[in-house]
């Protein structure tokens, strides 16, 4: 969309109770939703628009704000705000594997390690959750930011006993798969894992990690993973935005092989940078 097409086709309504905003942002969402403006497509500068509508550099900021905060525009630092892309579909009735499914959804994904080391005192929670027993509570410990074609999607904080793993801190995860990883290399295969899912509000420090505003609605995951025995040997505290992540449960009245209680399914919005 460039500003010729943009003068000849908004025109703000007469009706004085609908703010300017509110009218400039319904009119760029249905640019999106026709596709007109198309995932990636930088948007126009907000000075230019303001310049050609007549109108504050205010308000179009707040219109501007509106569509980030809707996950329909993303901001980049130093380059402008873009049209990001439409919501995807994945299935997580079946083990999640963050890396083959950004995959599957056409996405590059990539992990920035912000730690990876043994601790010999994990939190309570942790201790709790994998059940180490007094003296065998040392534990890798992984903390990375999990991005989608470059922009962070998921801050995992994951912990492994060291005892079934020792000698993993050597590997770097911003490269190799955590799990294909365990496979190869320490015979430790995910069969199954039980997830929980908290809506919370991002703190300062939070926002940052997932680069938004603090203070926006966030999804915290937990996720306790086993073997085939039953043994417990991962816990991830994992942590999205709302509005890059969104759940679908689906629910049958008379569950079946083929038609499990509930089948859950997560929708990523994946950013596309420049």
């Amino acid at each position: 969309m460039d500003l010729e097409y943009f003068k000849q086709t908004f025109h703000f309504s007469s009706d004085v109770t609908t703010p300017l905003y509110v009218q400039l942002t319904a009119y760029i969402r249905v640019q999106i939703q026709a596709g007109v403006l198309k995932p990636g497509d930088q948007m126009l500068p907000e000075n230019s628009i303001a310049d050609v509508l007549k109108v504050s550099r205010t308000t179009v900021r707040q219109s501007m704000n509106c569509l980030v905060e809707e996950g329909l525009l993303i901001r980049f630092r130093g380059k402008g705000s873009f049209i990001a892309s439409q919501k995807m579909r994945r299935n997580i009735n079946y083990l999640y594997d963050f890396t083959n499914d950004m995959i599957s959804l056409g996405a590059i994904p990539s992990s920035i390690v912000l730690h990876a080391e043994v601790i010999q005192s994990p939190p309570d929670h942790v201790v709790q959750a994998l059940q180490l027993p007094q003296g065998q509570r040392a534990t890798f410990y992984l903390d990375r930011l999990r991005c989608a074609n470059g922009e962070p999607i998921l801050w995992e904080q994951t912990y492994i006993p060291y005892w079934l793993c020792k000698g993993i801190e050597r590997y770097n995860f911003e490269n190799a798969s955590l799990y294909h990883t365990l496979s190869e290399q320490f015979s430790l295969n995910l069969d199954h894992a039980t997830e929980t899912l908290e809506a919370v509000i991002l703190t300062k420090g939070e926002a940052e990690r997932l680069n938004c505003r603090p203070k926006v609605a966030g999804y915290k995951i937990r996720r306790q993973s086993s073997l085939d025995s039953g043994f417990s040997f991962e816990f991830t505290a994992s942590l999205t935005r709302a509005d890059r992540c969104l759940f679908q449960f689906d629910l049958y009245k008379n569950p079946t092989a083929n038609k499990p209680p509930v089948e859950i399914q997560r929708h990523i919005t994946l950013l596309v940078p420049s």
